[in-house]
């Protein structure tokens, strides 16, 4: 029998472990979709977005951080740590009218999350997947979301090719589970997902986890929408631009919301905060629809070259950064770190915040990295180099498309490869459309853009239109040249080939042949209900 010595001595012990048990971090993590490099009050933008900035000024600014071209691609890379090429979803998105989505056999981030005991909810937009329910986001490690399942749709009405904006309330929440949210018709989206918000961080249970918060805004993607009275203030803007700022200001306000929310709970000092962009800007419309992917909003990547749908930093320079003091390094509060990251980073890092520092045991190869030292420590980055993307075909914006006026007859036919070494990048094709430079005072509303040389056609030889030819090879030293002007492969033969091998050691890695090619499209599934609802197949 234990004396009470003994005893006192242990209960000792065990109050001290206790005590000194650190507490596991919250994590939220805020997508803002299509948003520019030129769009947020920190990067210089006129539209004024204080909640975010004040954010970013107070945390670490990724300055070297990478993403993907387009929606879809950058979303799974981000769930699943994993390049794109493994699973086939390198090209373009995933369509409503398609049987895909994000391969069932990767582990995604929520599911990792909820073996260290997190409470797991997604806010917003999917678009992983929707054909069948088990592609959307409950049958993948989130224990709720509201949102849509598709890639756009109107904020107000909240129909794509059908009503799309759903309340899955439980984990593998499908048939007879999910609520079609038909009455929230004229509510603006973006109030939606903050309400939404502050509900899930009243009602979360600390006792139960920490909480794993993921809110992929549907702003800033068009359709161009936004309430009269935040386009107000923007009535000098151009037309175009003058609604996209409303956007934006009606995001950052709610990004507002959703911090106060965790301040008034008592756990936004014990809070991550990561914000990210998925793909930059859509640039350039030519008879409203830009060169290169989506659709114009008015966004803005200047000086950076190119947008949405292109690798060149306009389209996958990540806009982004972290918050958190209690957790990072002070060393970079309220500063820019130019240590390499991409966005399958991540899942490790993610993971080993909530972990102590340690990893998990991964279900598949990861081509993420933990950059937590880099964040929490000032380590070095540790990746040295990245894949960008390999299209070998079809690729997303190219590797050329005419356009009215516009022939291209010297498609090099080769697709796009694209890898960043150190700080420099290399594009071996044509790097995609948008190819060019367009200015922050002309953000085309419905006319034929005014671009820097007057060019946007990306050709391997010269148009009829008088546009030069667009290199095969192409490499610019994105710290000392930002904004791909010098094309230093012509000169540096030595260089040319060291990049060239990372594209090889890339292309002849595990690579799963694109998705949107290989498949006939599917009229039957999703379908829309008697209600008009999208709805997934069992």
């Amino acid at each position: 029998m234990m004396s009470s010595a003994a005893a006192v001595v242990l209960a000792v012990v065990v109050a001290v472990a206790t005590a000194a048990a650190p507490k596991k971090l919250n994590i939220l993590f805020i997508v803002s979709d299509d948003l520019g490099y030129a769009d947020l009050g920190y990067t210089g933008s006129s539209i004024k977005t204080p909640h975010i900035d004040g954010l970013a000024n107070n945390g670490t600014v990724l300055g070297h951080y990478y993403v993907m071209q387009c929606c879809s691609p950058t979303r799974s890379a981000l769930h699943t740590g994993r390049y794109n090429i493994r699973y086939g979803l390198q090209t373009n998105v995933i369509p409503n009218n398609k049987e895909y989505g994000l391969n069932l056999t990767e582990t995604l981030l929520p599911q990792y999350m909820k073996k260290l005991g997190y409470q797991t909810h997604a806010i917003g937009k999917w678009h992983l997947g929707l054909y069948r329910w088990a592609y959307t986001p409950t049958f993948r490690g989130y224990d709720s979301f509201l949102g849509y399942y598709s890639g756009s749709q109107d904020y107000y009405t909240h129909v794509d090719s059908g009503i799309d904006l759903h309340l899955d309330d439980r984990p593998n929440c499908g048939p007879n589970c999910s609520v079609p949210l038909i009455d929230m018709k004229n509510i603006y989206s973006t109030h939606i997902y903050s309400a939404r918000a502050q509900t899930v961080i009243q009602n979360h249970d600390e006792s139960k986890g920490p909480l794993f918060l993921y809110m992929p805004f549907q702003s800033v993607h068009c359709p161009i929408q936004a309430p009269a009275s935040y386009v107000e203030p923007y009535a000098h803007l151009d037309p175009n631009r003058q609604t996209f700022a409303g956007m934006l200001a009606a995001l950052d306000e709610a990004v507002g919301q959703v911090i106060d929310a965790l301040k008034i709970k008592g756990i936004f000092d014990d809070t991550l905060v990561v914000f990210s962009t998925d793909n930059g800007g859509p640039v350039g419309s030519l008879n409203d629809h830009p060169r290169g992917i989506g659709c114009a909003t008015g966004s803005q990547n200047y000086p950076l070259r190119g947008g949405k749908g292109s690798y060149f930093q306009g389209g996958v320079r990540g806009t982004g950064f972290v918050y958190g003091p209690k957790f990072l390094d002070p060393q970079l509060a309220g500063k820019e770190t130019y240590e390499l990251m991409h966005v399958t980073d991540w899942l490790p890092t993610l993971v080993a915040a909530a972990n102590g520092g340690k990893p998990l045991a991964w279900d598949k190869p990861l081509d993420g990295v933990n950059q937590w030292p880099t964040l929490s420590a000032g380590a070095p980055s540790a990746r040295s180099q990245l894949l960008i993307n390999i299209e070998r075909k079809g690729a997303t914006t190219g590797p050329c498309r005419p356009g009215p006026g516009i022939t291209c007859p010297h498609c090099n036919g080769i697709g796009e490869y694209a890898v960043m070494v150190g700080h420099h990048k290399l594009l071996y094709g044509t790097g995609g459309q948008p190819n060019t430079w367009f200015h922050d005072d002309a953000p085309y509303n419905g006319t034929d853009p005014v671009t820097e040389g007057g060019c946007i056609a990306a050709c391997t030889a010269p148009s009829p239109t008088g546009c030069p030819a667009t290199p095969l090879v192409q490499v610019y030293d994105v710290f000392a040249d930002p904004e791909e002007r010098n094309n230093l492969a012509p000169g540096n033969p030595a260089l040319v080939k060291q990049l060239m091998e990372v594209v090889v050691q890339y292309n002849t890695s595990e690579y799963v042949d694109a998705l949107p090619l290989n498949l006939p499209v599917e009229n039957k599934c999703p379908y829309n209900d008697e209600n008009h609802v999208l709805t997934p197949c069992p």
